[in-house]
């Protein structure tokens, strides 16, 4: 049986102005099309659905039981294929991303913000957990795209290189180093350090970094989140070195932020998703929101 849906429309039509001619301008085809569509309706099915005469139209027995049951199944039809052109158009949608905990901080509220009033039926989840764990949901397809920094050496991810965040040192406010407005790293020397522990993309830049500049350096203690490593300092039991994204806010009571220089070294946070699967519509939204918040180039959308 080939049905068509544009005979169905036609009938209905039929149905509900009891004559071609309301009918056809309801739908906007001529009488003659669609005096077509309903008799290759009723060729297809083999059945009379309609009693025409000179003066009016009236449904069949069969008719009526069409009308009823295809009335139903063509509201349901529209309203999903109305679901899933405001899916495409990026009106609606959940996205399922992941991110390290210093850009879920930095980064992610603004982005989520401008989502919010630009598409509000689209929802986010954020994982924020540690760059090993971000590369390898995302790689797996449970997260349809992340944000890390680091060594993501992986073929099969798209990797975009978003932004460039410094790295910087933290002390407290009674630290002779905040009266500084920057500290070289070779002034480490000597000083008990606290560090992001192997979990973070940061920590080969900065061993890195104390390396090449013949800095040697008590790590006295590692952490996995950036907030353990604040309360640490706040606590006096050193300083840190820890990306700009990760360190406390300008009005911390007890804590002081300052640039690390000679070098100046940054991270890089990289933006990616798997090569061979594409972005639902709402992911790719938040994509591009994200390169056209904080991406230095032109905006681009997988």
């Amino acid at each position: 049986m080939n049905v068509a849906l544009r005979q169905l429309r036609a009938f209905l039509a039929v149905a509900r102005r009891g004559s071609f001619s309301r009918a056809a301008e309801d739908i906007g085809v001529s009488q003659s099309a669609l005096s077509l569509s309903v008799r290759h309706l009723e060729n297809e099915l083999g059945l009379k659905l309609l009693d025409r005469t000179t003066r009016q139209v009236t449904l069949t027995n069969i008719g009526e039981t069409l009308v009823a049951t295809s009335s139903r199944l063509i509201d349901e039809l529209d309203v999903t294929l109305r679901e899933l052109r405001d899916i495409g158009q990026q009106r609606r949608g959940r996205v399922v991303m992941a991110c390290v905990p210093s850009v879920a901080r930095g980064l992610m509220p603004k982005c989520v913000e401008y989502c919010s009033e630009k598409w509000p039926s689209i929802s986010l989840s954020i994982n924020d957990i540690a760059a090993s764990e971000v590369v390898r949901k995302v790689s797996l397809g449970e997260m349809e795209f992340g944000l890390a920094s680091g060594d993501i050496g992986s073929a099969e991810l798209d990797i975009y290189p978003l932004m460039e965040d410094p790295f910087c040192l933290v002390c407290r406010k009674d630290d002779s180093w905040a009266r500084k407005s920057s500290v070289s790293w070779t002034q480490l020397t000597g000083r008990r350090l606290l560090m992001l522990n192997n979990t973070s993309g940061s920590r080969q830049v900065i061993e890195t970094t104390l390396k090449q500049s013949g800095v040697r350096v008590d790590v006295f203690l590692e952490l996995a989140q950036p907030s353990s490593i604040h309360a640490m300092v706040e606590a006096g039991l050193g300083v840190a070195v820890i990306p700009r994204l990760a360190a406390p806010g300008r009005n911390d009571p007890t804590l002081v932020t300052r640039r690390m220089s000679k070098p100046a070294v940054t991270r890089t946070i990289l933006l990616f998703r798997r090569k061979d699967r594409s972005l639902s519509p709402a992911a790719a939204a938040v994509w591009g929101a994200l390169i056209e918040l904080y991406g230095k180039g032109k905006r681009e959308s997988p």
